[in-house]
């Protein structure tokens, strides 16, 4: 009797597991498909780019810089203290942010000129050196190819980072209401979608912190409104804020595959074979520029040729 529960325990625990794995194969191996090219914009648009007061950019670009930096000390009062005349959008940047891609305006102007309304860039953090650091890039660049750009090439909204990101200034100050107010909810409860640009660097000295508050359980709250309402981007993001790290599922796997070669070993290989596959959804995840060595030899299943030219082209 006690091992038909643990062989029904099993094989549920195994079918979940195994949609979660199909699920992050299809979404890594989207990826690695070129990010829409958005035609040139057709009119001008001015674009405030909002900094903290300490920040160096404005010291680092000089006056002659294009770039129109705003500093504030409480970003609510700097978002609201801008004309919506003057300007159409706001990009948000966090004060250890350093350098910024080439024609950086100018990719989030086609995109904006093409109806999007709000953008994540690219965030990547050069500079610092151990372990533990490259670690924690190496995970935030698997969100990037599965929760970024995996998303939108089905149409998906991006996930929002908080910082590094350019949304229509009207819609900003309509739905601001302090500097707390959580973006990334507001844009999706509205269904508003989130565009991701992997080729747009804002290149980071640290890791920037969210100016606002990310509260999982107020997400989760809405996992039966998104339902149905059909907002599939929200019901989305709210699906991969349960799924755990890269870290945390690859042990559980491990873990469960070592207890059950002990219990019944002709059970285990289906585990183990889920296991072997995450390690190669993870691989496909990982950008070349974290694998490749001093002879720039590419070690990654497959390669993003245009992230890696676009990461040639800024010095850091």
């Amino acid at each position: 009797m006690m091992d038909s529960y643990i062989y029904i325990i099993d094989d549920l625990t195994f079918f979940l597991t195994g949609i979660l794995f199909l699920y992050l194969f299809i979404l890594s191996t989207a990826s690695h498909f070129r990010h829409i090219t958005y035609p040139k914009a057709q009119k001008k648009y001015r674009c405030a780019i909002l900094i903290r007061e300490s920040s160096p950019l404005p010291d680092l670009y000089g006056k002659e810089s294009p770039y129109e930096f705003i500093t504030y000390n409480d970003l609510y009062q700097g978002i609201n203290s801008l004309d919506k005349e003057h300007y159409d959008l706001a990009l948000i940047l966090p004060d250890t942010a350093r350098t910024l891609s080439p024609q950086l305006l100018d990719k989030i102007y086609n995109a904006y000129d093409a109806g999007i309304q709000a953008i994540q860039l690219h965030t990547l953090v050069k500079g610092c050196k151990g372990f533990r650091f490259k670690f924690r890039v190496m995970r935030d660049e698997i969100k990037n190819s599965l929760y970024r750009a995996g998303n939108t090439q089905f149409g998906l909204s991006s996930n929002l980072l908080g910082t590094n990101m350019a949304i229509d200034l009207a819609w900003l100050q309509k739905n601001l209401k302090s500097s707390k107010t959580n973006i990334e909810r507001k844009l999706l409860r509205q269904n508003i979608y989130i565009d991701y640009l992997p080729e747009a660097i804002v290149y980071c000295e640290s890791y920037p912190t969210s100016p606002y508050r990310k509260r999982p359980r107020k997400m989760i709250s809405y996992l039966l409104p998104s339902l149905l309402e059909g907002n599939w981007s929200f019901l989305n993001r709210i699906m991969q804020l349960l799924i755990p790290s890269p870290l945390k599922l690859c042990i559980f796997v491990g873990i469960y595959a070592l207890l059950m070669t002990a219990y019944n070993w002709m059970s285990s290989f289906g585990w183990w074979s889920i296991l072997f596959g995450l390690f190669i959804v993870y691989s496909l995840a990982i950008p070349d520029y974290l694998v490749e060595d001093k002879k720039k030899k590419k070690h990654s299943i497959w390669r993003k040729k245009h992230l890696s030219s676009e990461l040639k082209k800024t010095p850091v």
